[in-house]
């Protein structure tokens, strides 16, 4: 199983789905946010098969991507 971290950089609602771009290491990914309804703009969330599982806080949200 292949998790990362990434930092959300744009969430877009369109049809009812919740979704958004994540900042990894510089590089953008598409991934859905409807797992994940309280994420907002630069919180870290837990990614896998380009859909969020959580919201991570605290030390855990050690990426240090930037969404320039």
């Amino acid at each position: 199983m292949i998790l990362f971290v990434g930092r959300i950089c744009e969430i877009r609602e369109d049809a009812g789905r919740r979704c958004g771009e994540v900042s990894v290491r510089g590089a953008r990914v598409e991934v859905s946010l409807d797992l994940v309804p309280e994420a907002r703009l630069g919180d870290s969330v837990l990614v896998h098969a380009g859909v969020a599982l959580s919201v991570l806080q605290g030390e855990d949200t050690e990426e240090r991507s930037t969404c320039a």
